[in-house]
C-alpha cells in the first residue's frame, strides 16, 4: 500500500509508467522521516513515500538521514505498492523472485531480508536447497522452483558478491574471473564456484586463486 487517495491513483500509474520508460527516474531520494520492521517513509520535495523494503536495506539506514532507494512500483486491484532497495543488484533480484510463480512480494522481501544477494545467487547455482531452510514460507519444493526456473538468470559476478557492500573493491571480479576459467576448463560452474569460494581469501590474483583451487579439486 502506498497510503495515498484514490484520487492521486491515476498520477501514480502514470508515475509507474514513466519509471518503465525512462531508466533515470528510478529511484527515490530524500530524508528519512520513519522506520519500522519492513518499511520507510521517505521524504522527496515535501512528500512521504512509504515504501516496502527488506531488513538488509533497512539497516543501512536511519531516521533523519538522507538516502537513496532503488524502486519498483506494483500495481495490483486491491493495492498500489512502492517497494525500495539500497542497491540496484538488491531490487533487480526482487524483481527476478516475484517473477517466480508461488512468489509474491511478502515472500519476496523474506527472502532478500534472510539472505544477501550473493548468498541467494550462490543457493541458486549450487542448487542448494537447505540454504532456504531459515527462511519463512520457503518449502522444499519452492525451494525447488526458484532454483530451477532462476538458475539460468543468475551470473557469476552476483555470487561472488556484486553489489554487497561488504566486498572488498575488485575481489569480485577476481573471483568471477577465476570461476569462468574453470568453467572453460570443463569444471561444472556450482562445482568451480564451491572450489573457488573455499580459497578466494588465499590468494590476491585470479591466476592464484586459479591454482588453489584447482589443486583443492584434485587436477
Amino acid at each position: 500500500m502506498c497510503d495515498m487517495p484514490r484520487a492521486q491513483l491515476p498520477v501514480l500509474r502514470q508515475v509507474s509508467d514513466k519509471i518503465e520508460r525512462d531508466a533515470m527516474y528510478d529511484y527515490l531520494s530524500g530524508q528519512i522521516v520513519e522506520a519500522g520492521l519492513d518499511f520507510a517513509v521517505i521524504d522527496v520535495g515535501g512528500v512521504g513515500y512509504r515504501v516496502y523494503s527488506t531488513t538488509q536495506s533497512l539497516s543501512r539506514i536511519n531516521t533523519s538521514d538522507k538516502a537513496k532507494l532503488y524502486c519498483h512500483f506494483v500495481v495490483r486491484e486491491d493495492a498500489h505498492t512502492l517497494y525500495g532497495f539500497a542497491t540496484p543488484e538488491e531490487r533487480q533480484m526482487f524483481i527476478r523472485l516475484t517473477a517466480v510463480s508461488g512468489i509474491g512480494p511478502k515472500v519476496g522481501l523474506g527472502i532478500l531480508s534472510a539472505m544477501t544477494v550473493s548468498e541467494l545467487a550462490t543457493a541458486i547455482l549450487t542448487a542448494d536447497e537447505g540454504a532456504f531452510q531459515k527462511v519463512s514460507g520457503v518449502g522444499k519444493k519452492t525451494a525447488q522452483r526458484l532454483i530451477i526456473d532462476l538458475a539460468e538468470k543468475i551470473d557469476t559476478m552476483e555470487a561472488v558478491g556484486a553489489g554487497d557492500v561488504a566486498l572488498p573493491q575488485g575481489a569480485a571480479g577476481v573471483e568471477a574471473e577465476a570461476v569462468s576459467a574453470l568453467v572453460s576448463l570443463g569444471y561444472k560452474r556450482p562445482e568451480a564456484m564451491q572450489a573457488v569460494a573455499s580459497v578466494k581469501n588465499l590468494g590476491d590474483t585470479a591466476e592464484d586463486i586459479i591454482i588453489m583451487a584447482l589443486k583443492r579439486m584434485g587436477a
